[in-house]
């Protein structure tokens, strides 16, 4: 009886845990006492705090503000939405992650941002985007991936927001590949006279390429002749042999000399 009489005098945001004691404890924060004589406190609920002591109502729990979150019960402080999520409601346990195609760049957070032009974001919880890589653009806001320029084009630059940025290929270059950052040289034996190809043509048999990059074809001179394709030096114009000629120049073979004519010389454009 004499220990019931000393725990009713604890009060509303007041408790005392063991029957004997003499005095109350006030209601540590994060928590309340609502009913007189309590031996014990009320944590208040996740997604609420309490900085204060002696609180006497579940009502002295505030519920976390927006950008804040508050995961566990008996808190006694609310918890900044770390960068990379946010919270645009009050009373919330947990954060929620940036969306892929989205950011959140600072802490306390009530809402995610969209990538801008030029710019994505692959996963979410992020806090900023990626530029679009080169050979590729983003021409969307709040996207979650970059699109590659296609052959015929490349894209040196960085951060590209229009299919306009993947460039046509130059004539004497090719691009064969998505997503290529830069055009490539026709290789010696090869020539494109035109802009935005996939590849390079070959050398016609009667002519060489000599040079990376070349937009046209160059004639074996006359005297000489070349039966392959594809030739990369000017060494691949054969002399006439002996007993022929090559009237003309890019010739891809040579002429006998006709009966009653004849040639001692090599590399001749007729016979004598």
């Amino acid at each position: 009886e004499t220990g019931s009489l000393l725990q009713s005098k604890c009060e509303i945001g007041s408790f005392s845990a063991q029957i004997a004691s003499v005095g109350c404890t006030s209601a540590t924060p994060g928590h309340y006492v609502d009913t007189p004589a309590s031996t014990s406190q009320v944590a208040c609920s996740a997604g609420t705090y309490n900085p204060s002591t002696g609180s006497s109502s579940a009502a002295d729990c505030i519920p976390s503000e927006a950008g804040h979150y508050i995961p566990m019960a008996g808190a006694d402080a609310q918890i900044p939405c770390a960068a990379g999520s946010y919270q645009s409601s009050l009373g919330q346990a947990s954060c929620i992650l940036a969306d892929p195609g989205h950011y959140v760049p600072e802490v306390r957070s009530e809402t995610q941002v969209a990538c801008l032009l030029g710019t994505f974001q692959a996963y979410s919880g992020a806090s900023s985007c990626t530029p679009a890589d080169s050979g590729h653009y983003v021409d969307s806001n709040g996207s979650a991936t970059q699109t590659e320029c296609p052959p015929t084009t490349y894209n040196p630059a960085t951060g590209s927001d229009d299919r306009d940025d993947c460039i046509d290929v130059d004539p004497g270059h090719y691009s064969d590949e998505w997503g290529t950052a830069e055009q490539l040289e026709c290789a010696p034996g090869t020539y494109q006279p035109n802009s935005g190809q996939m590849s390079c043509l070959d050398s016609d048999s009667g002519y060489f390429v000599a040079s990376s990059g070349a937009t046209s074809q160059s004639a074996c001179p006359a005297g000489t002749y070349n039966p392959s394709e594809a030739s990369g030096s000017a060494a691949d114009c054969t002399p006439a042999d002996l007993g022929h000629y090559v009237g003309n120049q890019a010739s891809p073979t040579q002429t006998p000399c006709s009966p009653g004519t004849y040639q001692d010389s090599p590399g001749q454009l007729s016979c004598i």
